[in-house]
């Protein structure tokens, strides 16, 4: 009888145990155990036909500056859009000089340089910035007679830029030659050139882009620049700053082995025609890797050389060139030619349309995404690991700060997360997104930081400044939620 006495409070012990570390099992395992179902949804590349910001067909507004002269109102028309509906956000802006080529520039050239800045302020387009003594071909006779002239110059509308330069896309030349476009000048031996390029670039604010007609040119200045470092140091730039500023502007793309000239090697007609090809190619392949990270574009020409006259010739060089505008109106033998060629690419939105149509959809930086993933095994340590693939199938990359987000959505109760910045992770910065190839992005996030239930992953994609919505090549959107939906996410307890 006593042992049973003595055996009841032990068994009662025993339950109680078992009933609290049961309850904390269940406890543990509610608080401790979390699954996280991602069902992706598939992406789709579309041909999207709509204009981009910072990219494609640019439209050319030129403006000849007299002393003591205002522009007129007919002077100062802007173009939205052409016959076809195409928006233009990009615009060439020339501002030609020749009337002060003895004299420094009065307030009358300042503020009519000033006016169609401010004009272009109230429009979606960037602008590419020119300014010139020549519009005839006549650069050597029209510019000024002495460099410091064009110091002035350069020093008199740099202030002007800096004010205005959230809508410069990037300028174009050192102020000389025929058309502005560093040819026919007395003023493009080594000396001249660096000077007028370092002047420039050390008056104007950091984020404004430069550009030289040919690859040579830019090798000049550099290797200038090393050889006679004490000559330029009173210049307040340094060579990084400049490189991450210079790029290329080409106004002869396609119009001959040289490109008219743009490539002196391959301009001599002394050496055999695989030598010239060879010294083109050498030209593209130092682009390829120069204007990943600066602008490069202009005007294409018609050639007859059958090297380059054919589809595949035209989007190579594009691609190899980085070319992220072109001129709308010129060459017109050029442009209707591709207006008029097929493009052919197997399982491409594009296989079928016109060379013309695929160009101007490529003009710039195209991302596309292609692919997502959120693996997440209840009970490990750690956080849920994810990833989302991003090709830019674009022909440059973005030059300008872009934002991408990858937001967590509640479908219940609308609730948004911030999973992925553009700030806070190197690959999802856009700017680092290279043209013609996919990066991957990879994310952790802790499930146990969201409620039970439905969530939509969503990638989204937008100026900083503008805050326009920016867009990716795929079929995705979602309109109520403005984003590109990946998946839902399904997390429970």
């Amino acid at each position: 009888m006593k042992q049973r006495k003595k055996t009841v409070p032990f068994l009662l012990c025993i339950m109680i145990l078992f009933f609290l570390s049961g309850g904390f099992a269940l406890y543990y395992y509610h608080t401790h155990h979390i699954t996280a179902v991602f069902t992706k949804q598939e992406q789709k590349e579309i041909a999207v036909n709509k204009s981009r910001p910072e990219c494609g067909w640019f439209q050319l507004y030129s403006y000849y500056l007299k002393p003591q002269t205002n522009l007129t109102a007919d002077e100062l028309y802007y173009e939205v859009s052409d016959k076809d509906n195409y928006e233009y956000r990009l615009s060439l802006v020339e501002f030609n000089l020749a009337e002060y080529a003895s004299s420094s520039l009065d307030l009358a050239a300042v503020k009519n340089i000033q006016t169609v800045l401010t004009q272009f302020q109230k429009t979606r387009s960037k602008v590419i910035v020119r300014f010139l003594y020549d519009w005839d071909g006549n650069g050597e006779a029209k510019e000024p007679k002495q460099l410091t002239i064009i110091l002035k110059h350069m020093k008199t509308v740099a202030p002007l830029l800096n004010e205005n330069k959230d809508i410069i896309y990037t300028t174009q030349g050192i102020f000389v030659g025929s058309w502005g476009e560093m040819h026919d000048s007395k003023f493009l031996n080594n000396q001249d050139m660096t000077t007028l390029l370092l002047y420039y670039a050390s008056l104007t604010d950091s984020s404004i882009y430069l550009s030289v007609r040919t690859p040579e040119q830019y090798q000049t200045i550099f290797s200038e620049w090393e050889k006679h470092k004490d000559r330029y140091k009173k210049y307040a730039i340094t060579k990084k700053e400049l490189t991450k500023r210079l790029g290329l502007f080409n106004d002869g793309i396609l119009g001959s082995i040289s490109d008219l000239g743009s490539y002196r090697d391959a301009d001599d007609t002394t050496k055999t025609v695989q030598k010239r090809l060879d010294a083109r190619k050498k030209a593209l392949s130092f682009q390829d890797t120069l204007c990943l990270h600066v602008p490069n574009g202009g005007e294409v020409i018609q050639s007859t050389d059958p090297s380059l006259s054919t589809t595949k010739d035209a989007i190579t060089t594009l691609q190899q060139m980085h070319v992220s505008y072109l001129n709308q109106l010129y060459d017109k033998d050029a442009i209707t030619l591709w207006k008029k060629a097929v493009y052919h690419q197997k399982n491409s939105p594009y296989d079928g349309s016109t060379l013309y149509d695929y160009i101007t959809n490529h003009l710039g930086a195209r991302p596309v995404l292609t692919d997502s993933s959120v693996s997440y095994h209840p009970f490990q340590k750690g956080d849920a690991k994810g990833t989302i693939t991003v090709e830019n199938t674009g022909f440059s990359n973005y030059y300008h700060k872009k934002d991408f987000q990858l937001v967590c959505i509640n479908k219940e109760t609308k609730k948004e997360t911030t999973l992925v910045s553009s700030d806070r992770l190197k690959n999802a910065n856009p700017l680092y997104w290279d043209s013609r190839k996919k990066t991957v992005i990879s994310y952790r996030f802790s499930p146990f930081s969201f409620e039970d239930g439905a969530y939509l992953l969503l990638a989204r994609l937008s100026d900083p400044i503008t805050r326009e919505e920016l867009f990716f090549a795929n079929d995705s959107y979602d309109k109520q939620y403005r984003g590109y939906v990946l998946g839902t996410l399904q997390i429970k307890r």
